[in-house]
């Protein structure tokens, strides 16, 4: 059975100090998810029309507008969380009159609301690998290339929806699983159900397209249930209903109170009309995949996975490592059924680099259950892991060092550069540090470290990290 463990706290505390270590300005996108978060705690309203300026601090051109009113053109969940997080911070301070600054809030809330959840998923990923492999130290390599070897790092420290819909989407596989855990004839605690509805819903409410995920981790949830001779419980129907239909409600009565009807979408009332043009095309700008761009966002060195995250090719060996344990099979169809689902539904999106970043961003939400084909890495081959994890780390640490938002007029020519010719990590970000243009750190901010020398602190984590469990006593068989 999975269990909590001291080890498990140990890669939470890394995860949270290293995601709180840095911070990145959000941009239009994270302005705009954050101008309804503090339309909602400071002025009671979903109009964006005060916060949406120089003034109230979170301009942004990413927007609707709806009857001369101005409204965030995002899924709401990440707004949601954040109010209800920020709530009692702001009430708190305004009774013992302190004025918190806007850059404390956003930072407050990048990582309250994206970097701590992204740690707990970090630590569900621990335990998970722990159970798999009964080693603490794979488990923590495989626990560092995902949640810092891969886009997920960069995302946990900017306030974007993505990485929030990525750990709520592993939180609920991580609740299903651990029914699979539980000795015959036991019976989940009373509120497992709902949690796993309710945060199923809330990933759909952070990020529509997250149901490509939210399926198949239902009919595996049916799966467990029928393989537990369960499936004729009332609770196990009722209870997972009744917490989904939370989030669900909140999007209702959200559209009926910002476009008074209860299925809308800001996409539908976008500003700017070439987006909007763009987004009505297809299923919310979705069209048929694109065999050339399943290339660019894979194999391609601007922002192909494999480049930037090259631990991810170790998945495919442990997928095939995975596939000969028949009693995982359905683990390994839904993480096959999420990286595939994701990449093909990507890959029709019109702009599929994501605008203005490193990244494919649209695929962030997939990227935690690559360490399900990870931990089945045969261990002999667990250095190769390790370099290929340690060579991601790296470059997800130079962004999250830098710039997450990079300019995206090279990738909108990708098709006429030659193959080298451009990458977002060393061709944008290196070249800011390098050029002394680093991102917001804690060494520079707090300990006044100039340039690389303010690096050095998480690193010494880190290092920490890996000692202690490289030390650490093998568990019991």
């Amino acid at each position: 059975m999975m269990k909590f463990s001291k080890a498990a706290a140990l890669v939470f505390l890394v995860l949270a100090l290293t995601y709180v270590y840095f911070y990145q300005e959000p941009g239009a996108n994270g302005n705009s998810r954050l101008a309804l978060t503090m339309a909602i705690v400071k002025e009671g309203r979903l109009e964006i029309d005060n916060t949406n300026t120089d003034a109230g601090g979170y301009k942004t051109v990413d927007l609707a507008t709806y009857q001369g009113h101005f409204y965030t053109d995002k899924a709401i969940g990440s707004s949601v969380l954040g109010a209800v997080i920020y709530a009692p911070i702001y009430w708190g301070a305004r009774l013992v009159g302190v004025e918190i600054p806007i850059a404390v809030e956003k930072h407050l809330l990048t990582f309250l609301g994206t970097g701590l959840p992204s740690a707990f998923a970090g630590m569900l990923i621990y335990i998970l690998c722990e159970y798999l492999s009964r080693s603490r130290l794979r488990a923590f390599i495989v626990t560092l290339a995902v949640a810092l070897g891969t886009m997920s790092f960069p995302f946990s420290v900017i306030y974007f929806g993505n990485q929030l819909a990525a750990a709520l989407l592993f939180g609920g596989f991580f609740m299903i699983f651990q029914l699979r855990t539980l000795p015959e004839g036991a019976a989940p605690g009373k509120f497992h159900g709902f949690g796993l509805g309710l945060v199923l819903g809330l990933a759909l409410l952070t990020d529509m397209t997250t149901g490509l995920v939210v399926l198949p981790l239902v009919v595996y949830y049916f799966f467990v249930l029928w393989k537990r001779k369960q499936l004729k419980q009332v609770g196990a129907w009722l209870f997972p209903l009744a917490g989904g239909l939370i989030p669900m409600l909140i999007m209702v009565d959200y559209n009926l109170l910002a476009y008074g009807k209860p299925l809308a979408s800001g996409y539908q009332y976008l500003v700017n009309p070439w987006f909007k043009e763009a987004m009505a095309s297809g299923i919310m700008g979705i069209g048929r995949p694109r065999p050339i761009v399943l290339y660019y966002e894979t194999l391609h060195p601007a922002q192909g996975l494999f480049w930037q995250s090259p631990v991810v090719l170790m998945a495919l060996v442990g997928g095939f490592f995975m596939l000969r344990q028949k009693r995982y099979w359905p683990e390994l169809l839904v993480a096959a059924a999420t990286c595939g689902g994701y990449l093909v539904m990507n890959s029709g999106y019109y702009m599929w680099w994501g605008g203005w970043s490193f990244g494919v961003r649209a695929i962030v939400p997939m990227l935690p259950f690559l360490c399900l084909p990870l931990i089945f890495v045969p261990r002999r081959a667990t250095p190769a892991t390790a370099l290929l994890g340690a060579i991601s780390v790296a470059q997800m640490g130079i962004v999250a060092a830098s710039k997450i938002t990079v300019d995206q007029y090279y990738l909108e020519r990708i098709n006429q550069l030659s193959f080298f010719q451009y990458s977002t990590i060393y061709s944008d970000c290196l070249k800011e540090l390098v050029e002394g243009r680093f991102a917001w750190n804690i060494g520079q901010a707090w300990l006044g470290l100039p340039g690389w020398f303010s690096l050095l602190p998480i690193l010494v984590i880190l290092a920490a990290g890996v000692v202690i469990f490289w030390r650490m006593k093998p568990l019991e068989a």
